[in-house]
């Protein structure tokens, strides 16, 4: 099995923290014949793969259980899994947002942001409360927090870059531990789930993900471990990381992804 050690700052309450290596252990590729164009995990880790028109889920064992054509639904932008059984599909293109079920099969009627008297929505985000997702508006510079079950707005911020100070063009954003992070290619920053902001992290990367009170960052071949309580961050450079372009953490999995191929790797050991 291939291993690789990285080393990750853990911050305690006492706000002391420590340098240890943890060991991340090669569990199985996954390879496809064709590019991987969006991809997710959903909470039991099932994968959810797009590739061209078609969308299929791949179980743990990496047995394809369904697959789907999309090509009805534009061009896919982003998949979420809000968790086993909802899987959002969100097209830029189509200015839409589309729920699928644990067949892959759509969901009742697509969702399009007119209605919500949304410009242009760039990308979205789903949050941990069951049904609410967050779009942002880049045109309006908005962002919204939707009930995509009861169909309403659940909260709306306009001109929210202005009042954050925000300069640079966002291209992305996570919701974790009850905390929303809007990110572009050098920052991100941290509110609170009435969008207030609290903290702002210098990261340069291209991917984000988040492993307790970490975010961890990707860029080319560096991850960037940055702590959410001190704001400490290490940096580490392997040449393993070469082969991917993005990566999502799911529990103690942490999955990366290039080209045709999605590799999962568990975390083992956290040790001194």
């Amino acid at each position: 099995m291939r291993k690789l050690k990285f080393l990750l700052f853990i911050t305690l309450l006492s706000n002391l923290c420590w340098s240890q290596t943890i060991d991340l252990e090669l569990i199985k590729d996954f390879n496809f014949k064709e590019e991987i164009n969006n991809w997710a995990i959903d909470n039991i880790g099932n994968l959810i793969v797009q590739q061209g028109n078609t969308i299929k889920k791949i179980d743990s064992t990496g047995k394809q259980t369904f697959t789907q054509s999309i090509k009805s639904l534009g061009e896919i932008s982003q998949i979420s899994a809000i968790n086993s059984m909802k899987i959002v599909l969100f097209s830029a293109e189509q200015q839409s947002i589309c729920l699928l079920d644990n067949t892959l099969t759509i969901n009742g009627k697509c969702k399009y942001m007119d209605q919500y008297d949304i410009s242009f929505a760039k990308f979205i985000a789903v949050s941990n409360r069951p049904n609410l997702v967050w779009i942002y508006d880049q045109l309006n510079s908005s962002i919204l927090l939707i009930d995509l079950i009861q169909d309403k707005i659940i909260q709306k911020v306009e001109n929210f870059a202005g009042i954050a100070s925000i300069k640079s063009e966002l291209i992305g954003m996570l919701e974790h531990q009850n905390k929303l992070y809007l990110y572009d290619t050098e920052q991100i920053y941290e509110f609170d789930l009435m969008l207030n902001w609290s903290n702002s992290f210098n990261i340069t990367a291209s991917s984000f993900s988040f492993f307790s009170d970490t975010i961890i960052g990707l860029n080319n071949q560096t991850l960037t471990f940055t702590s959410i309580i001190n704001n400490e961050n290490h940096k580490l450079n392997s040449k393993t990381l070469s082969e991917f372009q993005n990566f999502q953490v799911n529990g103690k999995d942490f999955y990366f992804s290039g080209g045709k191929k999605i590799s999962k790797f568990k975390l083992i050991s956290i040790n001194n």
